[in-house]
């Protein structure tokens, strides 16, 4: 396992930028519960490398794809507990 601040090899670290994709995709559309999305995020970020900006950035490309078939506002609505969440984890990142 990968500590905080260690590279993951790229290959691990862009599987695990689309497994989060997936599972925001999936937590959106209201398949995946959002402590697993949670939990998937802290994963990521601990083991992958992946920065939570890379996240926040995912979750609001999400928002404004054409290609999901759900209404904007229900997007946004499920967005913002995961993007509340990512600003708590950068917090934790610069005083940690």
């Amino acid at each position: 396992m990968i500590g905080m601040g260690a590279e993951a090899p790229s290959s691990m670290r862009e599987w695990a930028l689309s497994w989060i994709r997936g599972s925001i995709e999936s937590y959106l559309r209201g398949k995946t519960p959002i402590n697993i999305v949670k939990g998937r995020i802290k994963r990521a970020i601990e083991s992958y490398g992946v920065k939570p900006e890379e996240i926040g950035a995912i979750i609001n490309l999400l928002q404004i794809d054409p290609s999901l078939t759900i209404p904007r506002e229900l997007r946004e609505e499920r967005a913002r507990p995961l993007l509340e969440f990512i600003e708590e984890l950068k917090k934790g990142e610069k005083s940690g």
